[in-house]
């Protein structure tokens, strides 16, 4: 056997190894309500590409997962919701999901995951709302028709929540609802909140401390004057200070705060793992950059549950501000940004010199600075 015969062999040998370490969790699927090439989306984080085309209804797809986890199914076609299916997996666990319509969410879900019988309780209990919901969203149905049975949805939640164990359904629900209860002033079933989120609390295993935290936080919300009553004195914060600024002026009135400097803008939410994961990226350069004719500012919209951001705005160094969504969506489109986080730096000028959606880098971001500071 020649030198370059074994070589071949090690490599084969590793690059094998390599996909037996590799963990994965297969979902296979069916409804003959589905058409020939709908696009079918999954994933377990916040990018959730293609993973499928339907074909005579079948479907299936393979996801690496290393441990317990969520992800979320989706399709893109003729008479499919804009709705995701939740669906817990574990490595080496097949899942079958089936339906006779297009209505996803409501299909069953064959799996041996406990998480996965209690979301299928929560989604048999709420079924015929959920068909309502989904079916006024496919229709276009006006946005305070589709509210009213929004509310009724989380009611019914809420209702069943009690008699299910405290698990990560459970918990994912429960967030799900406290986080909407926060931004909604007029949410309500707030005191059946607050009895659901007791209950949970006093069963709940330890694993789940940080996120019934977090549901706490949300129930028990300060309001926007508290908020705006606790940063008065941060000069570098401004919570809903410029809700008078037209949307065409917001970002120029901004901008004319940091004249003779060089600014990066960051676009965000507290809800944007990207977003966040660029903020920490970010913090070792601006420590470097510290003492330059440079400005950090971050903007948020209502989208970012105030008290969270209230929260995560103290570990990031800069001027932060609250808009309106109308102030936050004219921006987006000043920029042509389809997302976030979205980047732009001005020079000392004020002029424009730089864009990215999406975390370009520190490399980048620091020359583009550097240069626009001079």
């Amino acid at each position: 056997m020649n030198k370059k015969t074994i070589i071949t062999m090690m490599l084969a040998l590793a690059a094998m190894a390599g996909l037996a370490q590799t963990k994965t969790a297969t979902v296979i699927g069916y409804s003959p309500a589905l058409k020939d090439g709908t696009l079918v989306f999954a994933g377990t984080g916040s990018t959730v590409p293609v993973v499928d085309t339907v074909r005579a209804g079948h479907f299936a797809y393979t996801l690496p997962v290393e441990e317990f986890t969520e992800s979320t199914l989706a399709f893109l076609g003729d008479g499919c919701p804009n709705s995701n299916t939740l669906i817990f997996l574990r490595p080496n666990v097949t899942v079958k999901v089936t339906g006779n319509d297009c209505l996803n969410p409501l299909w069953k879900v064959e799996s041996p995951i406990p998480e996965q019988q209690t979301q299928n309780l929560l989604t048999e209990y709420c079924r015929d709302v959920l068909t309502e919901r989904m079916q006024m969203d496919l229709a276009h149905a006006p946005h305070e028709k589709r509210d009213s049975v929004t509310m009724e949805w989380m009611k019914q939640q809420m209702d069943i929540l009690p008699s299910l164990p405290v698990d990560a359904a459970t918990i994912r629900t429960l967030l799900g609802i406290s986080e909407t209860a926060m931004i909604r002033k007029d949410f309500p079933y707030m005191e059946q909140l607050k009895e659901v989120e007791k209950d949970i609390a006093a069963r709940a295993p330890k694993e789940f401390e940080e996120k019934l935290a977090e549901i706490h936080s949300y129930v028990y919300a300060k309001d926007e004057q508290q908020i705006a009553g606790e940063l008065a004195g941060n000069e570098s914060v401004f919570f809903k200070k410029y809700d008078g600024v037209a949307p065409e002026n917001i970002l120029q009135t901004i901008l004319d705060k940091y004249k003779g400097k060089a600014v990066l803008i960051d676009l965000w939410e507290t809800w944007c793992g990207p977003c966040r994961a660029g903020h920490k990226a970010m913090a070792p350069m601006k420590e470097q950059m510290k003492g330059q004719n440079v400005q950090f500012v971050y903007i948020a919209s209502p989208s970012s549950p105030p008290t969270t951001w209230q929260k995560m705005i103290t570990d990031i160094d800069g001027d932060h501000y609250y808009l309106t969504e109308e102030q936050n969506h004219y921006i987006l489109q000043h920029f042509e940004s389809s997302g976030i986080p979205t980047y732009a730096i001005y020079d000392t000028k004020g002029h424009q010199t730089y864009k990215s959606i999406g975390f370009p880098g520190n490399d980048v971001i620091r020359k583009e600075l550097e240069k626009a500071s001079k």
